[in-house]
């Protein structure tokens, strides 16, 4: 069993093995997500009536692990409707595309969400939205706002990808919501537009803070190590870790995710510069008071 040594990252579970030959197996990437979910104290915290929104990673119709897997999307959502929840699936691609739609189609993202029987939902000009307290994101240019179904869902699932990012260095579980930011907001010069290598780590916290969920995936099944995020953004390298981490941690989850993906990325990927606690990420949710 592959074991990650994260110090006090209490109440995740990691399920896996290492590096295998084997293509993806539908079967053994449920079981492996279920016994992740077990570990992390399982979805009780779900009653009947309670909405939900899960969080996918939809940067661009590219599938799995560019973007969140079907099979996860599918057997969370199906798992929380049969415990009578009312299930939201939803996500915005990158600023600079508007086809999102389109992208959770291409992806599978869509047709896994209609098969559970949950709800798909872009988040675009076409649904409500609030604006936060600039208090709480002082490190956006506002107005910042977020969906109003992710702010008065009674529980937010974050369901992220394992992958790098030519940017960040990494897309994990904290980075994945940046996709509940508006996009007008987004694009604003002096937020993600100019793509601050500095100050997008300290924009990352700031959502963390604007919102927080309940549960994080991180989906190792299999992992994009280098190349990422996109099957345009360099040379792309997969990996089949059959991993999934699962937890309401949310720090310790990336950091065990970054460990995870320097034990197999390239020595080029810029995931190397820091030790996994002192990823620049991490360093601005602990300036943030967030872990």
């Amino acid at each position: 069993m592959l074991r990650l040594a994260v110090g006090s990252a209490a109440g995740f579970a990691c399920r896996g093995f290492g590096d295998a030959d084997a293509g993806p197996d539908p079967t053994d990437h449920v079981n492996r997500l279920r016994a992740a979910l077990e570990g992390a104290g399982g979805l009780g915290f779900v009653r009947r009536g309670q909405r939900v929104l899960l969080k996918v990673n939809t940067n661009s119709g590219d599938r799995f692990p560019y973007s969140t897997s079907p099979t996860t999307v599918h057997t969370v959502a199906s798992a929380l409707i049969a415990a009578g929840a009312e299930v939201t699936v939803g996500d915005r691609s990158f600023w600079g595309d508007d086809g999102t739609a389109g992208n959770l189609e291409a992806n599978g993202i869509a047709a896994a969400t209609r098969e559970a029987k949950a709800k798909l939902v872009v988040f675009d000009d076409g649904i409500d939205w609030i604006e936060i307290d600039p208090k709480l994101v002082p490190h956006w240019r506002p107005p910042f706002r977020l969906p109003r179904i992710a702010v008065e869902a009674d529980h937010v699932i974050n369901l992220a990808c394992l992958k790098t990012h030519f940017i960040s260095g990494v897309t994990l579980g904290l980075k994945n919501l940046l996709g509940l930011v508006n996009a007008e907001d987004r694009k604003r010069p002096g937020n993600l537009r100019s793509h601050d290598v500095q100050l997008i780590h300290h924009q990352i916290a700031d959502v963390q803070r604007a919102i927080m969920p309940r549960l994080t995936v991180i989906d190792g099944y299999r992992a994009l190590i280098a190349g990422g995020p996109t099957r345009r953004d360099g040379s792309p390298q997969i990996a089949e870790l059959r991993v999934v981490l699962a937890g309401k941690d949310r720090v310790a989850l990336d950091i065990a995710a970054i460990a995870l993906l320097q034990k197999h990325a390239p020595r080029s990927e810029a995931i190397h510069r820091t030790a996994p606690d002192k990823h620049p990420t991490i360093e601005a949710m602990r300036a943030g008071k967030l872990t």
